[in-house]
């Protein structure tokens, strides 16, 4: 048997990306998925991917922050199975995100906001429940074992698992961030509130912060107006002198979603290469040598044409 089989899964933001990664990761170790996203077409073209390589999943279009759909997601998913196990809240939508408070909009703030924090209170709102239906998938209660007193019955454990993806940014900041850091950060807050609430029930409650992970957007983004050189000017900054991919944040959903991490809630999981620890002078001075024995180097968004 698969690490999850017998699991089902709710990705928001699924179609591609960080959420496309972790779909395809989920389903290749036997966990049904259902991908919430609003681009239809990228969102069929991944469950054909996955289907094609031997897994189970389905689609659902929609926008999660408007309760109707957070609703009809987790009905989706039980109707597909007849359980819910996993939700990714991963669903986010850069078209509005940069400016100060004074450049932006209270129609951005909320539209952001709303995505950012509101579709994952939906999204425990009817999930919670449903989890807490479907119990454990082995339908046994761990008895406890090892050092330490216990009274009463075993804690309820391993029922159901919620990840939110936060960012780097919602633990440093950057200029005219104000949405996207402020909405990132507050997913910290409602992901450390939501483990106290849920710990009880056997759900865990879990972050991931992700750092600069190239997605099929990013890629595009650096073939049109970027080059070597310059895509290494990113990786300088990472002590691992390489940046993300949407499998790194895929394989740390994974084990967060795994039995062996049922100790582990309201926790941020920093997943940047180290790029969040480090002292910016140190980045500054290393960034400002190599930008002077390169000065031709392009990246995207370069606001001085070489």
């Amino acid at each position: 048997m698969k690490k999850f089989s017998k699991r089902t899964a709710i990705v928001t933001g699924g179609a591609s990306g960080i959420g496309g990664g972790c779909a395809k990761k989920l389903a290749s170790e036997g966990t049904t998925v259902l991908i919430v996203d609003i681009n239809k077409a990228t969102a069929k073209k991944t469950v054909e991917y996955i289907l094609e390589h031997g897994g189970s999943a389905e689609y659902l279009i929609g926008d999660v922050s408007e309760e109707n759909v957070s609703k009809q997601m987790v009905d989706k998913a039980i109707d597909m199975t007849g359980r819910l196990d996993f939700l990714i809240q991963n669903a986010y939508s850069h078209t509005s995100d940069s400016g100060s408070a004074i450049e932006t909009t209270s129609d951005e703030w909320d539209t952001g906001i709303g995505l950012l924090t509101k579709a994952l209170f939906f999204g425990a709102k009817y999930s919670v429940p449903a989890m807490t239906e479907s119990g454990n998938v082995t339908g046994i209660n761990t008895e406890w074992s090892g050092f330490g007193l216990r009274n009463g019955e075993p804690p309820k454990q391993n029922i159901g698992r919620i990840i939110n993806i936060s960012s780097v940014h919602g633990i440093v900041q950057a200029p005219k961030s104000l949405v996207y850091a402020s909405g990132k950060a507050a997913v910290i807050g409602l992901t450390r509130q939501m483990a106290i609430d849920f710990g009880e029930l056997g759900i865990t409650v879990n972050a991931i912060a992700p750092g600069h992970i190239v997605t099929e957007r990013g890629q595009k983004a650096w073939e049109k107006s970027g080059d070597k050189k310059g895509f290494h000017l990113f990786e300088l900054q990472y002590p691992v002198r390489r940046t993300g991919t949407p499998e790194d944040i895929a394989s740390s959903v994974s084990f967060l979603c795994s039995d062996e991490a049922s100790f582990i809630t309201g926790t941020t999981l920093t997943v940047d290469g180290g790029l969040s620890i480090q002292l910016q002078e140190n980045i500054v001075m290393r960034l400002k040598d190599y930008i002077s024995e390169n000065p031709e180097i392009k990246t995207p968004g370069n606001k001085k044409k070489n």
